[in-house]
């Protein structure tokens, strides 16, 4: 089901970006006499397109996620930005947040059914919105009281995704710089397993 909704989602934006907004730069012989498919790749609207959607299972942003992404045409840069959710559940109030993550793909290997990125590594900014986060401290604490920002947090990953034709399934390790630091000044009571969170998600990839 999962699957199903997010191949209807992809094929109404692709529907929605594309419809209307042919260049209308191109001599009008050179417009008819192109199929159906060239003349989306000539749209506004398909450049514009995010090569992907994608939905995350924890991983630091969230409990669920979702969100677009885009990559260059070798796969090797790639840049998401999602929404996640916490709900109530598993926090004192839900919790709303959007992350902007970049990714580097050295590592790829291509088989006859498939293709895998061996190492994806980089990082994300995740903004948390509500009333316990903030980018400066509240009046109503002592000054240093919090010596870092509670709404924003800067991470780092590694992982692996593994693609079949238009679907891509990834795992990610990340840790925040919070998590490093704390790591850092009480190594032997915080154990180095304990700072890091995996993340489970699909890609549907739309061109």
């Amino acid at each position: 089901k999962i699957l199903l909704y997010m191949k209807k989602v992809s094929n109404g934006l692709l529907a929605l970006l594309t419809g209307g907004l042919m260049l209308s730069s191109m001599p009008a012989k050179t417009l008819y006499a192109q199929s159906p498919d060239t003349l989306q790749q000539h749209s506004i609207g398909y450049k514009l397109l995010p090569k992907k959607v994608k939905l995350q299972y924890a991983g630091s942003i969230g409990f669920l996620s979702t969100g677009i992404g885009y990559e260059t045409k070798n796969k090797k840069w790639q840049a998401d930005l999602m929404y996640g959710f916490v709900p109530e559940k598993y926090a004192d109030d839900p919790i709303h947040s959007i992350t902007l993550k970049m990714r580097f793909a050295p590592i790829q290997q291509n088989f006859d059914q498939f293709q895998v990125n061996w190492l994806n590594m980089g990082m994300f900014f995740n903004f948390s919105f509500g009333d316990n986060y903030f980018v400066k401290q509240p009046n109503y604490y002592e000054a240093g009281y919090y010596l870092m920002f509670t709404a924003l947090n800067t991470s780092i990953f590694v992982g692996s995704e593994v693609y079949h034709k238009k679907f891509g399934f990834f795992y990610e390790l990340a840790t925040s710089s919070k998590h490093l630091i704390n790591y850092a000044k009480s190594p032997n009571a915080i154990p180095f397993s304990s700072i890091w969170n995996i993340g489970l998600g699909i890609n549907y990839y739309l061109k």
